[in-house]
């Protein structure tokens, strides 16, 4: 979780394992729903998914097996499309 959160506040781009699919993302924001469930709202620019590969993800961090920082690769602003404080996760600890 602490990997993630810095990664947010640094603008760095992140590899995960989610589902035991290797993803490349840009996290944007990472929390808690109201339930207690806690997720990260990120935008994925490479590796592979069950659905589209490339787009915002909504990722249980249950499912996440591994995260990495890709140091040398960070993006410069928010995607179009970023909704900050995300109705979803209502806890929020950490966003861009």
């Amino acid at each position: 979780m602490q990997e993630i959160q810095e990664s947010i506040k640094n603008r760095q781009v992140l590899m995960v394992c989610y589902k035991g699919l290797p993803r490349i993302i840009e996290a944007h924001i990472v929390g808690a729903n109201s339930a207690g469930q806690e997720y990260v709202r990120g935008f994925q620019v490479g590796g592979t998914s069950c659905t589209e590969e490339v787009g915002w993800k909504l990722l249980d961090m249950k499912k996440i097996q591994a995260v990495s920082v890709i140091h040398d690769q960070h993006f410069a602003k928010p995607r179009q499309g970023y909704v900050k404080n995300d109705p979803v996760i209502t806890t929020i600890y950490s966003q861009v």
